[in-house]
C-alpha cells in the first residue's frame, strides 16, 4: 500500500586520504626506481580529434605487448635495448609505428596518434584484447571505442537498454547494471552520447576496487571526450513521426507516438597544447502513450473491461561541459559539469492503474567533478577525484483523492506518493595510486561517499483503500443477507461498498500523518589494495584486500579478500585459463531503509491501518473495525550483505581471430536484508476457510496489541550459478559479430527487502529470485554493405522473469498484503482455475510457493542503417562529414510484456502491459 522509494546507487566508500598517503610512501619510494637493465616506455594513444583510444595494442619488437587503459594510457615497464621499436594498432584506426629510447635506464613518454581507418574497416563491438593477460581484463570485458559508440542508439533510453544487455551477459538483471562516468564510483545518469569517447563494460570486477560481484548485473564505465587540439563540432537532428510507428499491442485505438531529438557538440583548445574544452547538449521530445487495461464497474454495476489510451509526454535534456588543463607535462586536471533533466507525464498509468492514479514526474541530476592525474615518476601515478552531485525526484499527483485499490482489477483515486519531493546531495572523494615495479602492478586507493537527503515524503497522507475480497454474507435477490457466508472478489466487495450493501466494508484503509520532511545523512568509505604480479610471461597472479564501512545503519567489520590466476598454456597465448574468487560486501541499502525507519517511527510520522472501516468515514470507529498502528525499526545491528563469488573460465583464439569464451560463476549471499513483522498476530495456517483479517487481528501478539513492528533483518540467503558462452569476431573488414548466451539458476528466500507472507514460517519462501531469467542470448553485429552503407544490429532474447501470485488481501493480519493462495481440490467460491491448477483464496498462509509464475519472454531486434559522406575529403586535419541514418527499435514489433495479473482472479497471469511497439526514426549529423 505504500509507495516506497527506490534509488539505484553505486556504493562508493570514503575516508581520510592522509592515512592512505602515509601508507603509500614506502611503496612510492620503491616504485621510483628506473628500469636498470633496459628502457621504460609509457604514453597515451589518441585519435585525430585528441580523444583517447582505449583497448589499443602497443607491441614491442620482442613481442611484449601492452593495452591502453580507458584513459588511453599504456606502460611497457622494462624493455630490452633494441626492442623499443613499437607498433600501435586499434580496430577502426590505421596502425602506426614509433621508436622509444636507446640507452639503458632511459625513461620515455610518448604521445601517439592514430589516423581513422576507412569506413569499411570500422567495427561495432571490440573485445578488450580478448586474450590479454592484462589483469584488468575480466570475464566478458568489452571496450567500445568512438566508432563503436557512434553506432549505438542515439536515444538515451535505447542506448541505456543496449548497454545494460551487454553488461548482463554474465548474469543479473540488466536493469541493475551500474553506470559510472570518468572513474567516479557514484552511480550516474547517462551523459550526452555525443560527449562519450569510449565505454568499457565489465572490467575485472574481482579486483578489490569494486564492491559487487559480476553476476549483479555488471558495470558500465563511461569516459567522456577531452578537449581537442583544434576546433571540432557537430549538429544533429532525428525525427520519428507517428506514421512510422506501430500501435501499442493493448490499445484499441492508434497510438501515433512521435519523437524528436536534436543537439550539438563542440570541442577545441583554450590555450594551445595546455588547455581544451568540450561541450555537448541534446534535447529530446517524445509523445508516447500508456494503455490502461483494467476491469471496472459499468453503469449497471457489473464488471466490465476498461481500455483507455493515455498520453504520456516526455521531455528530456542532457548537457555536459568539460575543461582539461595540463599544468605541467606530468600534471593534468579535468573539471566537468553535467546535467540530466527528465520531465514525464502520466507516470504510473497503464495496466491496472487508471489515469487519475498517475502522476507527473521530474527527475534531475547535476554533477560537478574535478579530477587530477599526476605522474610522479615513470612508475608512479597518482589520481584524485572530487565530485558533488545534486539529485532531485519530484512527483505531482493527478488527483489528491484517497488511493483506491481493487485487488486484481484496477487501481484508482490519487497516487499514494502525492507531492513527493526527494532532494539528495552526494559528496565523493576518491584517491588512487598506481605503482609498477618489476613484475608488480600495484593499485592502492580510498573511496568515499557522503549522502545527504532532504526528502519531503507524504506517502499515503491522502489515505488508501484496499478492496481485497474475502468472507461476506450471501445476499438474496433483494440484496438482503440470507444468513450464509461466501467468498467474494475485491470488485464485488467494491460494488457492495458503492451501494452500501452488507459485505461492502473495505478490507483496509491506511492513513499516514505527521511531518513529511525526512532528513538523513549516510557516510560510506572503503580502502583497497590490489597487486597484480606477472610471474611469467604466461602466468599472472592477482591478490587484493578491501575494507569498507558505512553509517546509518552502522556496519563496520567488512573485509573482502580477492584472488585471481590467469595462465596461458601455449606460447602464442591462444588459450587463456582463469580462476578467480573473492568475498564481497554489498551495502545493506541505499538510504531507503534508514529513511523508512526514520519516517515511520511513530513520532515523525504515524501510520494507521483500519481494517473493515466505513467506506464513507473510514477514520471513525464502527462496530467490527480494528485500527492497527505501524512502526519500522532496525535491530541492534545490521550487517552489510555478504557474498562469496567464484569463477573459472577458458578463452581461445581460433584462426582468423574467432574468439570464444566460456565462464562458470557460482556464488552465495548471506545477511540479505528483508523486513519482518516481529509483532504479527499468532495465527495458525489453514486451508478452506474464507479469509477474514478481522478474525486474524483478534489473535494475540507477542509484544503489544494492535501494533505492527516491521524490523529490517539480516536473515535472507541467496545461492546459485551462471554459465555463459561468448563468441566474437572483429578482424574482418566488412563484418563483425559478438554473440553471448547465458544460463542462470539462483534461489533466494527474500526479495527486494519485502518479508515472507508469514512472520512465523518461511515455508514456500525459497524460490527463484525476482530478476531470474533462466536463459538469455544477445547478438551484436556490424555489416558494411555496398556503397559504404553501414548496418549495425542488436538482438536479444530472454526467458520471462518470475512473478508472485497473491490473494489480494491480508489473510493473516500481519499488515503485509503479500499473502499467497493455496491449492484446492474442488471448484467453489474463491477458487480459480489457473495454469497452475485450482487455487483458492480461502486460506491463511497458503501453500503455493513464492514466484511460481513466469512472465512471457522478451525479444528485441534493433537495427541502424547509416551512410557517411565526406564533404572535404582532401582536408584530413579538419574533416567535414554528413551522416544520414535510419534506426528502428523493436523492429520485429514483438509484444514484450512488462506486467501480468498477479492477484488471484479470473485474469491472473494474463498480460496487461507491454513495452513500446516498433519505433522508427531517421536523422542526420553534420560534423566539422
Amino acid at each position: 500500500m505504500t509507495d516506497s522509494l527506490s534509488r539505484k546507487q553505486l556504493v562508493t566508500p570514503n575516508w581520510k586520504l592522509a592515512l592512505v598517503a602515509m601508507s603509500l610512501l614506502p611503496s612510492a619510494a620503491l616504485a621510483q626506481q628506473p628500469c636498470p637493465t633496459g628502457i621504460h616506455i609509457e604514453g597515451r594513444v589518441t585519435d585525430p580529434t585528441g580523444a583517447v583510444i582505449p583497448g589499443a595494442e602497443v607491441r614491442a619488437a620482442n613481442s611484449e605487448t601492452a593495452t591502453t587503459d580507458p584513459a588511453g594510457h599504456f606502460v611497457l615497464p622494462c624493455l630490452p635495448v633494441g626492442a623499443d621499436n613499437l607498433t600501435v594498432q586499434a580496430q577502426g584506426f590505421t596502425s602506426t609505428t614509433a621508436t622509444g629510447g636507446k640507452q639503458v635506464g632511459e625513461s620515455v613518454n610518448l604521445k601517439l596518434q592514430l589516423a581513422m581507418a576507412q569506413v569499411e574497416q570500422n567495427i561495432q563491438v571490440t573485445a578488450d584484447d580478448p586474450n590479454s593477460m592484462d589483469p584488468d581484463h575480466g570475464a566478458n570485458t568489452t571496450v567500445l571505442n568512438s566508432q563503436a559508440v557512434a553506432r549505438l542508439p542515439d536515444d538515451p533510453d535505447d542506448l541505456l537498454r543496449q548497454l545494460q544487455v551487454l553488461a548482463a551477459g554474465d548474469g543479473g538483471d540488466p536493469s541493475t547494471a551500474m553506470i559510472t562516468v570518468d572513474g567516479f564510483q557514484n552511480a550516474s545518469a547517462l551523459p550526452p552520447k555525443s560527449s562519450i569517447a569510449s565505454i568499457r563494460v565489465n572490467p575485472d570486477l574481482f579486483s578489490s576496487q569494486y564492491y559487487f560481484p559480476p553476476f549483479d548485473g555488471g558495470l558500465i564505465e563511461i569516459f567522456t571526450k577531452p578537449g581537442a587540439d583544434s576546433f571540432h563540432g557537430a549538429l544533429f537532428y532525428t525525427d520519428s513521426a507517428g506514421a512510422f510507428n506501430a500501435t501499442d499491442p493493448f490499445s484499441v485505438s492508434a497510438t501515433p507516438a512521435s519523437k524528436q531529438r536534436y543537439g550539438f557538440e563542440l570541442s577545441g583548445p583554450i590555450v594551445p597544447k595546455k588547455a581544451g574544452f568540450a561541450l555537448a547538449l541534446e534535447k529530446r521530445d517524445i509523445n508516447e502513450f500508456n494503455v490502461v487495461n483494467a476491469t471496472t464497474l459499468d453503469a449497471n454495476g457489473n464488471p466490465a473491461p476498461f481500455l483507455q489510451t493515455v498520453a504520456a509526454p516526455q521531455r528530456l535534456w542532457v548537457a555536459s561541459a568539460r575543461g582539461d588543463w595540463q599544468a605541467t607535462p606530468k600534471d593534468v586536471a579535468v573539471l566537468s559539469y553535467s546535467a540530466n533533466v527528465n520531465n514525464l507525464g502520466n507516470q504510473g498509468v497503464g495496466g491496472l492503474v487508471l489515469p487519475e492514479a498517475g502522476y507527473g514526474s521530474l527527475a534531475a541530476e547535476y554533477d560537478l567533478r574535478l579530477s587530477n592525474t599526476l605522474t610522479l615518476s615513470p612508475n608512479l601515478l597518482h589520481e584524485t577525484r572530487i565530485g558533488y552531485s545534486w539529485k532531485r525526484t519530484q512527483q505531482t499527483p493527478n488527483s489528491t483523492d484517497p488511493s483506491l485499490q481493487v485487488a486484481g482489477y484496477f487501481t484508482g483515486g490519487g497516487a499514494t506518493s502525492q507531492d513527493l519531493n526527494d532532494r539528495e546531495r552526494d559528496l565523493e572523494i576518491d584517491d588512487d595510486v598506481m605503482i609498477t615495479h618489476g613484475k608488480h602492478s600495484i593499485k592502492l586507493g580510498a573511496q568515499s561517499l557522503a549522502i545527504f537527503l532532504h526528502d519531503h515524503n507524504p506517502d499515503t497522507f491522502n489515505g488508501a483503500y484496499v478492496f481485497g475480497g474475502g468472507s461476506a454474507p450471501v445476499l438474496d435477490a433483494n440484496n438482503k443477507p440470507t444468513g450464509e457466508t461466501t467468498t467474494i472478489s475485491g470488485i464485488e466487495q467494491y460494488r457492495r461498498a458503492l451501494l452500501d450493501l452488507p459485505g461492502g466494508s473495505p478490507t483496509a484503509y491506511q492513513l499516514t500523518s505527521g511531518n513529511p520532511l525526512v532528513p538523513l545523512t549516510q557516510w560510506r568509505a572503503a580502502f583497497y589494495a590490489q597487486d597484480d604480479i606477472k610471474l611469467t610471461p604466461r602466468l599472472t597472479a592477482s591478490g587484493g584486500l578491501r575494507y569498507q564501512f558505512q553509517t546509518t545503519p552502522g556496519s563496520f567489520l567488512n573485509f573482502g579478500q580477492r584472488l585471481s590466476l590467469s595462465w596461458s598454456p601455449d606460447k602464442k597465448q591462444t588459450w587463456v585459463l582463469r580462476g578467480r574468487g573473492g568475498l564481497f560486501h554489498n551495502t545493506p541499502a541505499s538510504p531507503t531503509y534508514a529513511e523508512e525507519v526514520y519516517r515511520l517511527n511513530g513520532i515523525r510520522q504515524t501510520q494507521t491501518t483500519v481494517y473493515s472501516p466505513s467506506y464513507t468515514d473510514p477514520t471513525t470507529s464502527v462496530p467490527g473495525s480494528i485500527a492497527v498502528s505501524t512502526v519500522n525499526q532496525f535491530p541492534s545491528s545490521l550487517s552489510q550483505n555478504s557474498t562469496f563469488a567464484g569463477l573459472v573460465s577458458v578463452e581461445h583464439d581460433f584462426p582468423r581471430h574467432w574468439h570464444t569464451e566460456a565462464h562458470f560463476y557460482w556464488g552465495e549471499d548471506w545477511n540479505n536484508v528483508f523486513q519482518r513483522n516481529i509483532n504479527a498476530p499468532l495465527v495458525p495456517s489453514s486451508v478452506g476457510t474464507p479469509p477474514d483479517p478481522i478474525a486474524a487481528l483478534m489473535a494475540p501478539r507477542p509484544i503489544a496489541p494492535n501494533e505492527n513492528i516491521f524490523q529490517y533483518q539480516n536473515a535472507g540467503h541467496l545461492a546459485g550459478n551462471v554459465v555463459s558462452f561468448h563468441v566474437m569476431q572483429s578482424s574482418y573488414k566488412r563484418f563483425t559479430i559478438s554473440a553471448h548466451y547465458r544460463h542462470m539458476n539462483f534461489k533466494s528466500d527474500s526479495h527486494d527487502g519485502v518479508g515472507p507472507q508469514s512472520s512465523y514460517t518461511d515455508a514456500g519462501e525459497s524460490a527463484r529470485v525476482d530478476w531470474l531469467r533462466f536463459n538469455g542470448a544477445s547478438v551484436f553485429g556490424n555489416l558494411i554493405l555496398p556503397w559504404k552503407i553501414d548496418l549495425s544490429t542488436e538482438f536479444d532474447a530472454y526467458q520471462g522473469a518470475p512473478y508472485n501470485i497473491t490473494t489480494g488481501t491480508d489473510n493473516n493480519g500481519d499488515g503485509e498484503f503479500n499473502d499467497r493462495p493455496a491449492y484446492a481440490t474442488a471448484p467453489g467460491a474463491g477458487v480459480y482455475s489457473t495454469p497452475f491448477g485450482l487455487l483458492t483464496t480461502n486460506t491463511v498462509n497458503g501453500d503455493v510457493p513464492r514466484n511460481i509464475g513466469t512472465m512471457p519472454g522478451t525479444i528485441h531486434l534493433d537495427a541502424n542503417l547509416s551512410r557517411i559522406f565526406q564533404l572535404n575529403a582532401k582536408n584530413a586535419d579538419h574533416p567535414r562529414t554528413i551522416t544520414f541514418n535510419a534506426r528502428s527499435a523493436n523492429l520485429l514489433n514483438h509484444t514484450n510484456v512488462t506486467a501480468v495479473g498477479t492477484v488471484l482472479s479470473p485474469t491472473v497471469g494474463q498480460p496487461i502491459a507491454a513495452e513500446a511497439a516498433r519505433r522508427i526514426e531517421v536523422g542526420a549529423r553534420f560534423t566539422f
